[in-house]
């Protein structure tokens, strides 16, 4: 995913080369004609933006038949996602050009419009965040964790920290007890991750090393061990943390685009019926 939200060249060429295609054509129908949404100029832009809507809005369709588009040679995934990108993109400069930068005056445009900047903006957002934070995670942590796993392997490491703690003596005890357990109990979301996602760990676990002064080389062990344990569940946190704003962005961007969508049908339907 990473590879091809980042290295894609001749599709960024393909989209560098429509969009001067359009805004010169839309440019040199300005000396010889009006743009406006009802005539012919104004309707092929929106009729363009529309099915390149479509195209972009098969891409949801796309991932959730991988299996059975691939049997039918529908194309590969990374060829859909750049559909997806640079055609959205583009949908939002063509929908631009159908109303001649104008804007809407009925209510129902006014979403379309509103709804169109919205999908095309969050969209952009959200490769944004796809492309630096996966990125960020990997550089800078030591464990890589599926989100849908967070709660078991907190849980997990919960286990073993209450085990280690068990046999340890009364200072590593009190200190975890105090200190630790109210921090294992689930994952945390944690803002300072945002800001440094390594310093907060790092500050954290050498909170403990004061400990080790007081303990002998058995008991040492086992405050690295435990040390470890932390850190771990601190990296999670990170990761929990960080992935956090994916998963708010599909709740920002998909239903819209669906909402979108059915309007763009809506719209389509009532220009060309009408």
């Amino acid at each position: 995913m990473k590879t091809s939200l980042v290295k894609s060249p001749a599709w960024l060429r393909m989209f560098v080369i429509a969009t001067i295609f359009f805004v010169a054509g839309y440019v040199a129908l300005l000396f010889f004609d009006e743009v406006t949404p009802g005539n012919f100029w104004g309707l092929t832009f929106g009729t363009i933006a529309a099915i390149l809507f479509v195209a972009v809005a098969l891409y949801g369709i796309r991932r959730r038949t991988m299996s059975a588009s691939s049997k039918m040679n529908l194309g590969s995934s990374n060829t859909w996602l750049q559909i997806h990108l640079y055609g959205g993109t583009l949908f939002l400069l063509l929908m631009f050009l159908h109303t001649s930068f104008t804007l809407p005056q009925s209510a129902f445009n006014w979403w379309l419009w509103f709804l169109s900047v919205w999908v095309v903006l969050s969209g952009l957002v959200g490769v944004a965040m796809q492309k630096v934070i996966p990125q960020l995670l990997s550089s800078a942590l030591t464990i890589e964790i599926r989100t849908d796993r967070t709660d078991e392997l907190v849980n997990e490491l919960r286990g073993k920290a209450e085990s280690e703690v068990a046999n340890s003596p009364s200072a590593i005890r009190d200190y975890y007890q105090r200190t630790i357990a109210p921090e294992m109990t689930k994952p945390n979301l944690r803002p300072a991750f945002f800001r440094d996602i390594t310093g907060g760990i790092q500050t954290k676990v050498r909170q403990m090393d004061y400990l080790k002064q007081f303990l002998s080389d058995v008991d040492k062990k086992k405050l690295d061990n435990l040390v470890l344990i932390y850190r771990t569940k601190l990296e999670c946190d990170a990761h929990y943390t960080l992935q956090k704003p994916l998963r708010l962005w599909l709740v920002v961007h998909l239903p819209v685009s669906i909402v979108l969508f059915a309007l763009v049908l809506i719209h389509l339907f009532v220009v060309f019926y009408y």
